[in-house]
């Protein structure tokens, strides 16, 4: 991808994901971890970094401290995610407030569900781990709901 695409994506992705850091504008720097070269797309003072891996196009959150994550198996993947994401993000903001708590619950987890099996459709690799990125938006995105 060029810097051109690339802008493209971190916009589509600035606008819709729960992610702290800082997306990135061309030119974007460089980044090796592991012997792998990314170009870094956002990045989380401190915490890490999400980056692009050179030579397969795969998508990755580059940890301060620890391995590399796998975010997306690349940047298709990643825009058919973010998708998924601000459907299901659209979806718990016209949630009604004041349903019972009950109800509020099982919304929540339906939600949540359903996003972790769209994305698992997708790319199955990206929420393998049930600690990764992924799996941990949904999740947020649920408790939202039943707050």
């Amino acid at each position: 991808m060029d810097d051109t695409q690339l802008a493209a994506l971190t916009a589509i992705c600035a606008d819709v994901l729960p992610y702290p850091g800082e997306w990135q504008r061309p030119p974007y720097a460089e980044r090796a971890v592991g012997g792998q070269r990314y170009r870094v797309l956002a990045v989380d003072p401190g915490i890490g970094a999400i980056g692009l891996r050179d030579g397969d196009g795969s998508v990755w959150m580059l940890r301060e401290e620890g391995e590399p994550g796998l975010l997306n198996s690349g940047t298709r993947t990643l825009l058919a995610f973010v998708e998924l994401y601000r459907e299901a993000a659209a979806e718990a903001e016209r949630y009604e407030a004041g349903e019972d708590v009950e109800d509020s619950i099982d919304a929540a987890d339906a939600l949540t569900d359903a996003l972790l099996a769209g994305f698992a459709a997708v790319d199955p690799a990206a929420v393998a781990d049930e600690n990764a990125y992924w799996h941990i938006a949904a999740e947020e995105l649920g408790y939202a709901m039943d707050a």
